[in-house]
């Protein structure tokens, strides 16, 4: 399986800056894993552990330096295997960023852009860890509100969800369309398509195209909002139980 890093030369004098911010907390520099809207995030290391450090944009760092504190504040507020640990802030040097636990795994959208054929039991498992992180997150009021492919790691089974730029306080927020749960019905569904266990032509690309029956479909729709959508992760976490528990999505 590749690795999560791209090697990748570091030079120019932000690179520069960088380290000798790191390097003033005993921090080492090592590659750089991808780029966002509102940063990079590098590899660094300190003795023999790996972190993950995501430098903001300078520009939005002047504009909106709150606004973007609020993911280290939740990250330290949590405490789940799922989610990477907040290790420490960083604000020198004009640079801003957080330093992160690094979460084992590639992302669900590079499995599926190498062409992962996932089996069912593991898209159900999937679906299940997701709607347990959410439930977790629920307990602390926060909405995710970026749950796709490419901020979920998978590896051994186990599940990791990252990136909580986007993430919010549930109570501030207008509910009549809550992103996590379109989320979770937007990655089922991608994985399902490309499952050739339960889609094995790859022609079926829509709810309908596939032999869910009434109970599954219910579920999906309500996810997708395609009917009423939920408000409730329980309710949530019961029908997906009582849908997919014990049934094949191929029934």
């Amino acid at each position: 399986m590749k690795t999560q890093c791209r090697s990748m030369k570091l030079n120019g004098r932000s690179i520069q800056t960088i380290k000798g911010a790191l390097a003033l907390f005993d921090y080492r520099l090592s590659g750089v894993l991808g780029s966002g809207a509102f940063g990079t995030c590098y590899l660094v290391s300190r003795k023999e552990e790996k972190f993950v450090l995501k430098v903001f944009n300078k520009n939005d760092v002047k504009r909106r330096k709150a606004k973007l504190a609020r993911e280290g504040r939740f990250l330290a507020a949590l405490n789940h295997p799922a989610i990477p640990r907040m290790i420490q802030r960083l604000d020198r040097d004009g640079i801003y960023g957080l330093i992160m636990e690094k979460m084992p795994g590639n992302s669900l959208a590079e499995l599926i852009s190498w062409d992962y054929d996932f089996s069912e039991q593991e898209i159900l498992s999937i679906t299940k860890q997701l709607i347990e992180i959410m439930a977790y997150l629920d307990t602390y009021k926060i909405s995710h509100r970026d749950l796709r492919a490419e901020n979920i790691l998978w590896y051994g089974g186990k599940l990791s969800l990252i990136d909580f730029g986007s993430a919010r306080n549930c109570s501030n927020l207008n509910r009549r369309f809550d992103p996590d749960f379109w989320g979770i019905g937007d990655v089922f569904m991608r994985l399902i398509v490309v499952s050739s266990e339960i889609n094995a032509t790859g022609e079926k690309h829509t709810i309908e195209d596939f032999a869910f029956d009434d109970c599954q479909k219910n579920v999906v729709k309500r996810l997708l909002h395609v009917r009423e959508p939920y408000v409730s992760i329980k309710d949530l976490e019961r029908d997906f139980e009582e849908a997919f528990g014990r049934k094949s999505c191929r029934v």
